[in-house]
């Protein structure tokens, strides 16, 4: 799967406006410009993204998270989950690992890390994180993390180390860390993060001008560093978040060859019984039915790509079936689906037969018409379109079933 562009997430000092847009390529690149505005986010303690994609903003005492924004006007606490009920104003610096799990460290000098909140009702700090460090926190102006996971931190003292994260409560990090730079650093925690190629971004708190640079091995970071803008500083939040918002599919396509029957069951479709016990004579009938069996199928979204809000993504393809002959999946040719990306989709496979049926005096006869039921899972691969104008590649799995192989059987029947 290609990978997805970077955005620089930002909110504005003066009116709490949420902007999203490419970073800046270059001095004359304005990214205040030709930044989308997408709502306000007010009255919030901490905002940050998530390496998934996600949105995590601290209001009060509240943690909430949810899905990037999408709209101009839109209200996103309105869309958003809380996930946190009480003392995250206690948190002085939160950060995500590359791997998605969540750090933070306290007003009481300590710091944890645990998995990415989800339940409101369970408190992230006593119900699932866990404390790696119980000292010396507040030595640190900022901390983060470059794309390996190697933890970085600007010191009180105006340097720049790396290390390790910590491991446990007791783990002395600052005896651990190496250094990385001398001096110069603190100025430059407005904001300070690695983007996903592993360059580091920077934005100074007197003039806001930002950089984008390497490391090198002398750690003098401005020598090799590329001026990109100015004012940057008028943005309290700023964030990295990829580009994984669909807003429409150009192409897909299905992988029949790697598709798999998960299951096998029989499904009765029609039944009717013939009743002749009070007759001396034979009874003949025809048994006629016409009958649509529906199926239902979804598409799952293990790619971490998310949906713009409010918009169903629709596209044309084949329909998946079992060729039972052959015991393949494949796909049909001659007949289209228009297909949901988002939400379930019903297909139905129609089925119709006519027989004689003679019921002898004094009987009764059912007659049962039934099919074989396969769960099927099929793999796929689309081509998107990003609310931001990117293309890439996504995958996942229909998750749906074929019907076959009518039969129609006739037996005597006791009531």
């Amino acid at each position: 799967m290609d990978q997805p562009d970077n955005l620089l997430l930002t909110v504005a000092s003066k009116d709490a406006t949420l902007r999203v847009a490419l970073p800046p390529a270059n001095l004359m690149d304005n990214y205040y410009d030709r930044a989308a505005t997408l709502g306000k986010l007010d009255i919030v303690g901490h905002v940050l993204c998530s390496p998934q994609g996600e949105l995590f903003c601290v209001r009060g005492e509240d943690l909430y998270r949810g899905p990037m924004p999408t709209k101009k006007d839109g209200d996103w606490f309105s869309t958003a989950r809380r996930v946190g009920k009480s003392n995250w104003s206690h948190f002085e610096i939160l950060f995500f690992h590359p791997n998605g799990e969540l750090y933070a460290t306290t007003k009481s000098k300590e710091f944890y890390k645990g998995p990415q909140p989800d339940n409101e009702y369970v408190p992230w700090e006593y119900g699932q994180a866990t404390k790696i460090g119980s000292f010396g926190w507040d030595n640190f102006e900022t901390l983060f993390f470059d794309p390996d996971g190697v933890l970085y931190a600007v010191t009180k003292t105006d340097k720049l180390v790396k290390g390790k994260p910590p491991t446990g409560p007791d783990y002395d990090w600052t005896q651990n860390n190496s250094l990385v730079g001398e001096t110069g650093w603190l100025k430059l925690c407005h904001f300070i993060s690695f983007a996903p190629d592993g360059k580091l971004w920077s934005v100074d708190k007197e003039n806001g001008n930002i950089y984008r640079g390497s490391i090198p091995e002398d750690g003098r970071y401005f020598d090799s560093a590329e001026h990109l803008g100015h004012d940057y500083h008028l943005f309290r939040f700023l964030s990295f978040t990829p580009d994984k918002t669909i807003r429409n599919i150009i192409s897909f396509e299905f992988l029949p060859e790697e598709g798999k029957r998960t299951s096998e069951s029989a499904e009765v479709i029609e039944e009717r019984i013939y009743d002749n016990r009070g007759s001396s004579v034979p009874l003949d009938h025809t048994f006629t039915f016409d009958k649509a069996v529906k199926i239902s199928s979804s598409f799952s979204q293990d790619h971490g790509f998310t949906v713009e809000a409010g918009l169903e993504v629709k596209f044309t393809a084949g329909i998946p079936f079992f060729a039972e002959t052959e015991a393949t999946v494949k796909i049909s040719a001659s007949t289209t689906h228009t297909w949901s990306f988002t939400e379930t989709n019903e297909t139905e496979v129609k089925f119709s037969s006519s027989s004689n049926v003679e019921v002898p005096p004094g009987k009764a006869i059912r007659v049962v018409a039934s099919v074989v039921k396969a769960d099927l899972n099929v793999p796929y691969r689309a081509r998107v379109k990003t609310i931001f104008g990117s293309e890439t590649e996504v995958g996942g799995t229909w998750d749906g079933a074929d019907v076959y192989n009518l039969k129609v059987t006739q037996d005597d029947y006791k009531f």
